[in-house]
């Protein structure tokens, strides 16, 4: 009996082991990962767009289709996009999440940064410097043409510069290899864009897809759009919707989804959660919601808990 419990000693002594070893393992893959710099990357040029069209259109694109006024990088009491910090602590996952000052102030905000380094941040995920920009959802925005992140880069040029300095965004060894595992989000990090990139025509499936994708709609309703709790989403918390044909907007009409998106009052009467950020997509033109729905409405039906 005593040789039996002392092998049963040695092989749970050996899995502890091999768990430390791995978890440590974890740990400094996220450390390596998180720290790298990739000032080796090619910086591919954009030029910003200050015509009156193209401060119209960037307007609009980050007021209304990324909304980066409500997400993140606006403070509920202060100037809009002077960016925010938070304190995370999900178990022993500990983030300091800072949204950075997105006006052009030479100190805090984006005045130091050329058209193309922005352009980079955006679509790409990384700063000036080359260093990975934390929980910034590049992946929505990679897809980004070259004429709207143009656009988006110059109106962000154009806004008055606010001084708002702002912890810088950090992470313990558990939330770097949180972040680099991609627990909660996909990885920021995108692939380098060393080709023109173009804006779908307008009015097209294509273009609905785009400005769901720009508009960060898979943050919530997933990949494939059938909905589910969100990544990182808490117990209790209201699952998002099934957007694709095998759910409940399939008897909605291009008319009740504009309605849905303007009013939050679905066609049977009930509210939208409050959840869904429908006031600030709800400011898209009608045609930019008519094109989502096409594109909603050409999904393959998948069958969830939501549908």
């Amino acid at each position: 009996m005593r040789k039996l419990f002392k092998w049963v000693g040695i092989v749970l002594g050996g899995l502890v082991g091999l768990v430390v070893l791995a978890l440590g393992g974890v740990l400094l893959y996220g450390e390596i990962y998180y720290n790298t710099l990739r000032n080796n990357r090619p910086l591919y040029p954009i030029q910003a767009d200050v015509s009156p069209e193209g401060l119209e259109r960037g307007k609009y694109l980050v007021e209304n289709v990324m909304a980066c006024n409500g997400a993140c990088h606006s403070p509920k009491d202060g100037s809009p996009l002077t960016g925010t910090s938070e304190n995370l602590i999900i178990g022993p996952i500990k983030v300091v999440f800072t949204a950075p000052n997105l006006t052009p102030d030479m100190e805090t905000g984006l005045g130091s940064w050329s058209d193309a380094e922005i352009a980079r941040a955006i679509r790409e995920g990384l700063d000036k410097d080359g260093k990975v920009l934390g929980i910034m959802p590049a992946f929505n925005y990679h897809d980004l043409s070259d004429r709207d992140i143009s656009a988006v880069v110059g109106y962000l040029k154009s806004l008055k510069p606010v001084k708002n300095p702002l912890p810088p965004f950090s992470a313990n060894a558990f939330g770097k290899a949180a972040l680099v595992l991609e627990l909660f989000l996909p990885k920021s990090l995108g692939d380098s864009i060393t080709a023109s990139q173009e804006t779908p025509a307008a009015g097209t499936a294509e273009y609905g897809e785009y400005l769901a994708k720009v508009g960060g709609c898979r943050d919530c309703h997933g990949m494939d759009f059938s909905g589910g709790l969100p990544p990182g989403g808490e117990p209790g918390a209201l699952p998002a919707a099934n957007l694709t044909p095998a759910g409940k907007m399939t008897t909605w009409t291009e008319a009740d989804f504009i309605t849905v998106m303007k009013t939050g009052m679905r066609p049977d009467g009930t509210r939208v959660s409050p959840e869904m950020p429908w006031l600030e997509y709800g400011k898209m033109r009608e045609e930019d919601l008519a094109a989502i729905f096409k594109f909603l409405s050409s999904l393959p039906p998948v069958v969830s808990d939501q549908s």
